[in-house]
């Protein structure tokens, strides 16, 4: 009771207050939305706003419909379908609502500070093409996840403007999810309906792709036109993998292609005849009993077991995953388990620097992510070698 009345009264505080940089509250005063214009569509305004209950930016996207619209329907057909989503590389959904007076349909979201990966990509130009491996490949997991959904999920207007990046952190997140619901009037006011299909959203993937190997917009190459763009493509590897999403090869397929597959000069275990095959790290803290174990999957992959033991309720969590040495670093996963899980944020630090360990003990020219921060107090066990 003290937290739900001490929430309200934090609200009725705020509101008793003018701010001249707010422009619009949610009827539930949990959000407010700021002037600033973070994107624009045709039909759709995204604003920075703010959670006034976890203290956090978000978006605010601001849809535009007409009186004949089922807005009603739809929202309530939004929530349902986006709320449950989870996923890394998904953003997160909050409230929807619809305002009558405005007609407008409201949605709330994560706020991710580096904008669209079209203006990221815009920003940096010399990009390394592991980089856009990188980027590729999350974007291709979170495509996965949808289309493996019952029923599947189909985004329907996948840009790299509905995309967008961490970049402290190099993780993207695709966004906009049921946009196109909205945006499309009841199918018995259209004379052709459009039904969308998992192809659709591997063929817009294969666009994606073409922008950030080109940094130019490739919708301007309609009707026909794309080849006239990819033609600009000299990698043939990178080629023939856009081609592969052009013609609509499903994600599953494509994260299974070569083109992820790290060239042969970044491989240096040949030269280092020394390496532990398999290792396990023990971290402990004041809550938890944190196990850690590697083996080496192939030569750019770990393939690593983490077993957590509450201390307190004596629960154990056991996750198994495949850490990339050329790609992935250990604080993007550690904020990716600690999300997913709902683990204690303290945890993020602790997780990504047992992994650290665990790759430079078994891997010596592996350069670990820079995750050390004063203040925080581990115990270490030492690592035991495992036949």
């Amino acid at each position: 009771m003290m937290s739900s009345s001490g929430s309200g009264l934090l609200l009725n505080e705020f509101n008793d207050y003018e701010d001249d940089q707010v422009a619009e509250k949610s009827s539930c005063g949990r959000y407010v939305r700021y002037n600033e214009v973070l994107d624009r569509g045709l039909r759709n305004n995204v604003y920075l706003g703010f959670d006034l209950v976890d203290g956090m930016e978000v978006t605010w996207n601001k849809v535009r419909v007409d009186d004949s619209f089922q807005s009603e329907e739809c929202v309530h057909g939004l929530n349902t379908l986006l709320k449950p989503l989870k996923h890394q590389n998904i953003i997160k959904s909050g409230s929807s609502w619809v305002d009558h007076q405005t007609k407008t349909i409201n949605m709330i979201s994560e706020s991710f500070t580096s904008g669209s990966l079209r203006q990221y990509r815009q920003k940096h130009r010399n990009v390394d093409i592991i980089a856009i491996k990188n980027w590729a490949r999350q974007i291709l997991q979170g495509l996965c996840y949808l289309h493996t959904r019952d029923p599947p999920i189909v985004h329907g207007d996948l840009t790299c403007q509905n995309i967008f990046v961490n970049g402290n952190t190099g993780q993207v997140k695709i966004g906009y999810i049921g946009l196109p619901t909205i945006m499309e009037q009841p199918s018995e006011l259209h004379e052709e309906h459009i039904e969308y299909s998992p192809v659709v959203d591997v063929h817009s993937f294969g666009l994606c792709m073409l922008e950030l190997v080109t940094s130019e917009y490739p919708y301007s190459y309609s009707d026909g036109k794309t080849q006239a763009l990819l033609a600009k493509v000299k990698d043939t590897q990178v080629k023939q993998f856009i081609d592969k999403c052009l013609l609509s090869a499903s994600t599953m397929e494509l994260l299974k292609d070569p083109f992820f597959e790290i060239p042969a000069f970044a491989t240096c275990v040949n030269d280092t005849p020394d390496l532990v095959s398999a290792l396990e790290f023990k971290i402990s803290n004041e809550k938890s009993e944190f196990r850690l174990r590697g083996e080496r999957a192939d030569g750019n992959s770990i393939s690593l077991t983490l077993r957590i033991a509450d201390k307190c309720s004596g629960q154990v969590t056991n996750i198994e995953f495949v850490f990339n040495l050329d790609v992935d670093t250990t604080l993007l996963i550690a904020w990716e388990m600690v999300e997913q899980l709902e683990l204690p944020k303290e945890d993020v630090t602790l997780i990504a620097e047992l992994m650290d360990n665990v790759n430079m003990k078994m891997v010596p020219y592996w350069m670990p992510s820079s995750v050390r921060f004063s203040g925080v107090k581990f115990s270490y066990a030492d690592p035991i070698l495992v036949s």
